[in-house]
């Protein structure tokens, strides 16, 4: 592709995301997008693999030797993308593969002149098709002819990093029992010359795959599970290495996350990796990819479209909704505590809850306003003078919870949105779900406050705060559903068993960092954090007790109860989050790459 197609490309773009966000928006996003273009090509630079990097990679032999199959469907594919993606196979430094390609009877007569020089490579296996089946049938012929312990799957005009299969099988001689193990990956244009939008992608997270297919390329899976589910599915074409990537880890939870890019995606005109718009047939396989996903796990869910992205999420549907106990911490702050409860009320569609206000000694004038409240509200109302903790009052109130569910929440929090409640509780309700978290906006109904905690290396922070929530951000973080290491307790929702089974919010740590222990805690079970970017409120940060930043004391008892965050958690240091991905920045919050 020239810098002039290359450009055109880009314009294409930009108009389509001026139409849906407007010329302010997409003029930040455009700047935003430049700066990604150099900042990924100084981070090339630097991770550029040397050819005595390679030459050591191609000499080391493994103990464990796993044959890969790389499938590849082929149809109507020109030469200059078809021949780089074979010889990209042909290159690797792991020696143990075979390329199992599947002409789709293409009608093209370059592609079986040109898969014809392969045929004696010891390494090749090609199926000519007799009729066309479409990629999901032709990639189970390749799938047919594979003999390897392990499948993966690769497009007829894209690329694998040379060391792709030699990282792959260097995780498989740590780690001989996994299933499944996927990459980084980024773009590259049609000439295969420029490379850029890359993604770095968490470690395995069940809710995330199941907002998008985020794991995608490169995918490596065992083949005989592959085998036993029948391999791609037909009537999801499109959308087909997202179904089947459902339905394998539905099989096994022995997944493993490789951080590098070893995959490059080529950018065409007509690419699905270049706009999903460009076949509106993959929006509706996605959709019943999802849809097939809920039948299958016995569970009841909206498939809604989020406009804008291209992508659908779902809203899951509880039986019975659960009564929910709102516990909210408060101390001499009576109109703050009034707009939220008043907009509790007011907006919030949940049909079974009760609020347990829990205040740690307001003065005799703002009790008795407590006490109003509480009886206009119909709420109970726990006083007990003492001195400042919060994790103390948040288990004062769960003790006197009756709900099935707990939703700790700040008394500086305002309701915008009626069905925000549901869609939190929703998400509760599944066994793998720790806390739930929603989307926080700070009061100009614009910017970001909160959209889940990422650990790095400055300390756990709140992801893209300060950001507009205007444009969208790198690959959906404050559209899509993900799976965060820890959300805050200004809003977090968990099932009260499971709250109990980690005994709670740490006590010893009164005033910060006692929801992301409670998160560490549950990530130690087992369980998964979501935030849910489509339950939003607004925050009225530290309007309740002020900036822990502007006051020295308060900045050293931050630092202290950091300090016993870590002491506890040191699987969790700073900088270590496995769903926030090491190659991004570990010194901002806005998912800009590491350059340090």
């Amino acid at each position: 592709m020239s810098r002039i197609d290359f450009s055109v490309q880009m314009f294409r773009k930009a108009f389509a995301y001026c139409r849906d966000y407007g010329i302010k928006n997409t003029l930040k996003k455009i700047r935003e997008t430049r700066s990604g273009f150099d900042q990924y090509d100084e981070f090339l630079k630097i991770h550029q693999l040397t050819e005595e990097e390679l030459e050591r990679q191609r000499k080391e032999v493994f103990t464990y030797q796993p044959r890969i199959s790389v499938l590849v469907p082929v149809y109507n594919v020109l030469d200059k993308h078809l021949v780089p993606c074979i010889e990209s196979v042909l290159n690797q430094t792991y020696g143990n593969w075979e390329l199992c390609m599947a002409d789709d009877c293409s009608t093209w007569d370059n592609v079986r002149e040109t898969l014809s020089q392969y045929e004696d490579h010891p390494q090749v296996r090609i199926v000519y098709r007799s009729e066309n089946g479409h990629i999901s049938r032709s990639t189970n012929s390749a799938l047919e002819a594979a003999t390897g312990e392990y499948i993966a799957f690769l497009d007829c005009d894209d690329l694998l990093t040379p060391d792709a299969l030699y990282e792959v099988a260097k995780l498989l001689n740590e780690h001989p029992d996994l299933d499944f193990i996927y990459s980084d990956e980024d773009k590259t244009d049609d000439d295969g010359v420029r490379f850029y939008m890359p993604y770095f992608k968490s470690d395995w997270a069940p809710d995330t795959l199941m907002a998008h297919m985020y794991t995608c390329h490169l995918g490596v899976y065992r083949r005989s599970v592959a085998v036993d589910l029948g391999g791609l599915r037909t009537g999801v074409e499109g959308s087909q290495d997202y179904d089947f990537t459902l339905r394998f880890t539905e099989k096994t939870d022995r997944i493993a996350h490789i951080p590098k890019v070893l995959y490059h995606w080529r950018v065409r005109e007509e690419s699905t990796a270049g706009s999903q718009m460009a076949k509106p047939y993959i929006l509706e396989a996605a959709k019943k990819a999802k849809e097939d996903a809920l039948a299958r796990r016995g569970l009841s869910g909206e498939v809604e479209l989020i406009e804008g992205i291209y992508q659908y999420r779902v809203n899951y549907l509880p039986a019975v909704w659960p009564k929910v106990s709102v516990i909210i911490p408060s101390r001499d702050n009576y109109e703050v505590l009034d707009r939220c409860l008043s907009s509790f009320h007011e907006m919030t569609d949940y049909p079974d809850f009760e609020i347990i206000l829990v205040d740690n000694g307001s003065t005799d004038e703002n009790r008795g306003r407590y006490q109003q409240l509480s009886d206009q509200y119909h709420m109970t109302y726990l006083y007990q003078k003492e001195m400042f903790n919060f994790s103390h009052m948040c288990n004062l109130g769960s003790e006197a919870a009756t709900g099935e569910y707990l939703l700790f929440l700040n008394d500086d929090i305002e309701i915008i949105e009626q069905n925000w409640l549901k869609r939190m509780v929703g998400q509760a309700s599944l066994s793998h779900t720790g806390a739930v978290g929603a989307k926080l906006l700070y009061p100009d109904r614009r910017t970001i406050q909160h959209v889940g905690v990422i650990n790095i290396l400055n300390g756990p922070c709140h992801a893209l705060a300060g950001k507009s929530d205007e444009i969208q951000y790198y690959f959906g973080k404050n559209r899509l559903d993900y799976n965060q290491m820890a959300v805050t307790a200004a809003c977090l929702l968990v099932k009260k068993t499971k709250f109990e089974e980690v005994s709670g919010f740490d006590e010893e740590l009164a005033v910060a960092y006692n929801d992301v222990e409670l998160c560490f805690h549950l990530l130690t079970k087992g369980y998964y954090h979501v935030i849910r970017n489509d339950a939003v409120l607004i925050h009225h940060e530290s309007v309740s007790r002020g900036n822990d930043l502007e006051d020295s004391e308060k900045f050293d008892r931050l630092m202290r109860e950091q300090e016993k965050l870590y002491e506890r958690y040191p699987q969790f240091v700073r900088g270590k989050d496995p769903f926030y991905s090491p190659n991004l920045s570990q010194h901002r919050v806005d998912f800009s790459l590491n350059l340090d």
